[in-house]
């Protein structure tokens, strides 16, 4: 029988071939769900930076909201420290170390006020994006509905609903609603996605809606809420957010290090929630991944360990005093060209209106070497606004100002 592995008559090469032919024609096809992809957003706007950077032109890039603060000198001394741990080149568990999950709790406990079982409401994840995607694959079956905010962060429709082989419901947010979804076409849907404060409009929910919300995940077994919280620390002036978990628990909730501590490559951060949806997340990261790196699990430990209740680590003070002073400018910046421009006391992110429609305004912007994003980028509803990304300095976010005046 190895004989006959080894060596076939001619009638098997004859089969062998026809087969590797076959192959050969449909390998190279992708699976029919990546081509109802569109481009990613962020990898278009890379493309034009880079053939602009390399024709030497001096782009501003207002685009993707990547900081350019470095992380807080503690936080990458933490890491430092952290990489010499003896068990810190072991495989973690896709639940995430014991002692991280400790100490998140503990965190959560003092800055919202909401009690987690370590052990089972607890899971740390590869970074918000991956964290997302993973909670879709744990819940999501094809043909089921998804309901997804329209403007929003594009991985509610594409990386969990798309490629997941399901149907966006989408959740039209506006200005004359305070960029707040009905919840009433959710009726039915496998999952809800929500956001506040929100990407990419920097509005932030209501105490209402936060009653609202927690009645629909309470009312609606059938229907997994998730918040993606990634914003929760990117507030100013007196601005506290709050968690969704302190009105349900009900719901699972996203949070990431990214923003807050300048560290969007790091890839780290947790999901929290109620017990049997973590369970699932967990099940499903354990086909993926073999959970975030130790090292960077403990520096954000260590990062939120810093916390004092609601108050934040002095580094995170200063970290959102630059920010929110470079929000006021370009806020003020935007109205004083005639723009529409969305106030908020959160996120570094400007959204404003500039007309029906916003191409030929980024175009121009394009021209004078400043990128912004389109906010059809974010969904339909998107269209006539543009994204502002707060991640230059001062003198950059200026100069910008000038060439778009």
């Amino acid at each position: 029988m190895l004989r006959d592995a080894f060596f076939c008559d001619d009638n098997s090469r004859a089969l062998s071939a026809n087969r590797k032919h076959h192959l050969n024609k449909t390998v190279s096809s992708p699976a029919t769900r990546l081509t109802r992809l569109p481009e990613y957003l962020f990898a278009a706007l890379e493309q034009e930076i880079a053939r602009k950077t390399a024709a030497g032109r001096d782009v501003i890039n207002l685009g993707i909201g990547d900081p350019d603060l470095p992380p807080p000198d503690s936080f990458t001394k933490s890491l430092q420290l952290h990489a010499a741990d003896p068990d810190a080149h072991f495989y973690s568990s896709s639940r995430g170390d014991a002692g991280v999950r400790k100490v998140i709790a503990k965190y959560f406990k003092g800055r919202f006020s909401v009690e987690l079982d370590p052990d089972t409401q607890i899971c740390v994840v590869l970074g918000g994006k991956e964290g997302l995607s993973s909670l879709g694959r744990a819940f999501v079956n094809p043909g089921d509905v998804v309901a997804c905010p329209s403007p929003a962060y594009p991985v509610y429709a594409q990386g969990v609903t798309t490629l997941c082989d399901a149907e966006v419901c989408t959740l039209p947010l506006h200005k004359e609603n305070g960029f707040l979804p009905d919840l009433n076409l959710a009726v039915g849907a496998r999952m809800l996605f929500v956001n506040y404060p929100n990407n990419p409009t920097g509005a932030i929910a209501t105490e209402f809606f936060w009653n609202q919300l927690a009645d629909f995940a309470d009312t609606h077994p059938e229907t997994i809420v998730c918040h993606d919280h990634a914003y929760s620390e990117m507030t100013f002036d007196d601005y506290v957010a709050p968690s969704f978990l302190q009105y349900t628990q009900n719901a699972v909730e996203m949070h990431s290090l990214s923003k807050v501590f300048n560290a969007t490559g790091f890839r780290i951060g947790y999901c929290v929630g109620r017990a049997d949806y973590i369970s699932a997340l967990v099940k499903a990261k354990s086909q993926i991944d073999s959970g975030a790196p130790v090292m960077i699990q403990r520096e954000m430990a260590d990062g939120l360990a810093g916390y004092k209740g609601q108050e934040p680590p002095k580094d995170v003070i200063a970290i959102r005093k630059i920010y929110g002073e470079r929000r006021v400018y370009t806020e003020h910046a935007l109205k004083d060209l005639g723009l529409d421009v969305v106030e908020s006391p959160a996120t570094f992110y400007v959204w404003a209106r500039v007309g029906d429609d916003e191409m030929s305004f980024v175009q121009k912007c394009l021209d004078h070497d400043v990128v912004v994003t389109p906010g059809r980028g974010f969904g339909a509803e998107g269209r006539g606004y543009i994204r502002l990304a707060l991640t230059q300095s001062l003198d950059r976010i200026k100069l910008a100002m000038s060439r778009i005046a």
